[in-house]
């Protein structure tokens, strides 16, 4: 059986890296004595997961990562038993267990949401709104040291405006072509917005059912809050 944990970072956790979030919910996990399950051999280790890492700097309110269990532990109390072993900065939002069938966070993630904030966008609104209604739009970046080029317009699926200064903006994150959420600034500015973006968060994390539409990780089994 395995649990799905949704969590949140915030403040200045966010320039802790992945590897090190991980160590940290691995002794959180410990700390916390839920029954979860461990790997045989000279050196086990937690069967623990992550969805997908999230660079450096950057809030999330919709990461996850799946935990092999032995035994449930007391769901309804679960989210405070783990809260109780976080530190300030991050926080678990809910827990799902997932369908005997469910595939593993990290092979299933097909998009992300990112909440963007700008200074001000009220000037800019037809621009952007002419931006994303685009078929075709070929940008060229560079990442670490190389040149990259790809046609954005595949990897958007979906924008909403949320206020004078907010942006939702759903983009591909699969392993076959995750688009990065500061290329969507970018490409913005160069398309001429004005408004500067002051930061950016991720949402949410989805994967496709079998109508292909998008799902959040969190809804594939029952979910305690």
């Amino acid at each position: 059986m395995v649990i799905r944990f949704k969590f949140k970072k915030f403040g200045p956790v966010v320039y802790i890296g992945h590897l090190d979030i991980m160590r940290f919910f691995q002794k959180a996990i410990r700390r916390s004595g839920i029954d979860a399950a461990y790997t045989e051999g000279f050196s086990p280790h937690l069967k623990l997961s992550f969805a997908q890492p999230l660079s450096v700097g950057v809030e999330t309110d919709g990461d996850y990562f799946d935990l092999e269990m032995n035994s449930l532990p007391d769901m309804e109390n679960i989210v405070k038993i783990m809260n109780d072993q976080c530190v300030d900065g991050i926080e678990v939002l809910n827990a799902t267990l997932l369908d005997d069938d469910t595939v593993n966070g990290m092979s299933s993630v097909k998009a992300a949401d990112y909440i963007y904030y700008f200074e001000d966008l009220s000037d800019d609104l037809d621009l952007i709104n002419r931006f994303f209604s685009q078929d075709s739009f070929i940008f060229e970046y560079v990442r670490k040291d190389k040149v990259k080029t790809k046609d954005l317009m595949e990897d958007i699926y979906e924008y909403k405006i949320l206020g004078d200064n907010e942006m939702l903006v759903k983009v591909n994150a699969s392993s076959a072509g995750n688009l990065k959420a500061d290329v969507v600034t970018e490409a913005l500015e160069k398309y001429g917005v004005s408004a500067k973006c002051l930061k950016f968060k991720r949402h949410d994390l989805y994967t496709t059912n079998e109508n292909n539409e998008f799902v959040s990780l969190r809804d594939q089994g029952k979910v305690y809050d």
